[in-house]
């Protein structure tokens, strides 16, 4: 009887740590580090260029996949990643991504994870999580210049 309780508990306690670290599948340390890449509206996509600017309270972010910067027009942009932001390092979740390509209707996912992980007087270093659908996802990280 004691060795069947011995073996019970080791199994009870080995599925209980095998499955703590599913608890949170979305959270922030399920973002890729590898260069923000992806699908917008069925093209691929990878992130070279963008700027950041002040919005209100919040700080627009801007990724295209073109060589961008604080002289480029956010217009002229073809394929565009776009998001706000609290002008603070954190994590922040169900946040609204937006999937931009010229020619067509925005499209707004509601349910995105963001993280600034680094904010200075020159450039913002975000990590974006959005899975939309096969033909409009992101994930990863990238820097764009804060342009004021």
């Amino acid at each position: 009887m004691k060795t069947y309780f011995k073996i019970s508990l080791t199994l009870l306690i080995s599925l209980m740590i095998s499955c703590s670290g599913d608890d949170n599948s979305n959270s922030e340390d399920n973002i890729s580090n590898q260069i923000l890449q992806g699908q917008v509206f069925g093209n691929d996509f990878t992130a070279l260029g963008g700027k950041a600017f002040d919005s209100g309270e919040d700080i627009s972010v801007n990724i295209t996949n073109i060589a961008a910067d604080c002289e480029s027009s956010v217009l002229d942009y073809d394929l565009e990643i776009s998001t706000y932001v609290t002008p603070e390092v954190g994590v922040y979740e169900g946040i609204n991504v937006v999937f931009n390509k010229d020619g067509e209707a925005p499209l707004n996912y509601l349910d995105s994870i963001v993280e600034v992980t680094s904010l200075t007087d020159t450039e913002i270093t975000v990590k974006i999580k959005a899975v939309s659908s096969s033909e409009n996802t992101i994930e990863g990280i990238f820097t764009v210049p804060y342009c004021k």
